[in-house]
């Protein structure tokens, strides 16, 4: 799955512009509850605005309040911001969220213009999707050999299951593999059953909640 599934576009995005003062800056942050937002040229993107680094700057810059409140956005923003393109896979993005500070990724297109914005929650909320609690889900423990992943698929099909979403993880312990299942069934019990005849080393099965 690509980010610009889960992005917010450039359209449904508050933006700071980079000749707005600090004051109007600060109140549109204040506005939509953020601690930083895009700041962007017409539709080009030149860097974010952080509200902590405008608090932090206010002490260092030794002028009065309202002087401070004139100053002009530019002055202020981080523009070494590493952008994404919007065809970039959500697995990768959640790689740079892990691997830095930021709270959101800018996502443009080749003109540098911005076309929306991929959030730490909305990544977050795409897992949450696919490891959901309300559904069936298992894990099995297998070795990493040549088809023992389409025997499990083969099983769980026989047995009447669908598998809704799959996760692979090495485990770096005598080549064994974890695999992460959600899997719809009718009878859920009878494809951990078959799983369990094939020898499989099934654990943490998590029936889906009954309504």
């Amino acid at each position: 799955m690509r980010v610009n599934t889960i992005m917010i576009p450039y359209g449904q995005l508050a933006c700071i512009h980079v000749t707005d003062t600090v004051e109007s800056a600060i109140k549109i942050i204040n506005e939509h509850g953020l601690l930083s937002l895009p700041v962007v040229d017409d539709q080009e993107f030149v860097g974010v605005l952080s509200k902590q680094f405008l608090f932090e700057s206010y002490f260092e810059e030794g002028c009065s309040k309202q002087e401070f409140l004139e100053k002009k956005v530019r002055e202020f923003m981080k523009s070494k911001i590493e952008t994404i393109p919007s065809d970039l896979r959500i697995e990768e993005a959640a790689v740079m969220f892990i691997t830095s500070k930021v709270r959101f990724i800018p996502i443009t297109d080749e003109h540098n213009q911005l076309v929306g914005i991929v959030t730490q929650q909305a990544v977050f909320k795409q897992y949450q999707k696919m490891f959901g609690h309300k559904h069936n889900s298992m894990v099995i423990y297998s070795y990493d050999s040549r088809g023992a992943l389409a025997r499990v698929c083969e099983t769980i099909a026989k047995a009447g299951g669908d598998i809704r979403n799959m996760l692979v993880m090495q485990t770096d312990v005598m080549h064994l593999v974890e695999i992460f299942l959600r899997v719809d069934a009718e009878d859920f019990d009878k494809v951990v059953k078959a799983l369990e005849k094939q020898k499989f080393d099934v654990r943490d099965i998590r029936p889906a909640p009954q309504p």
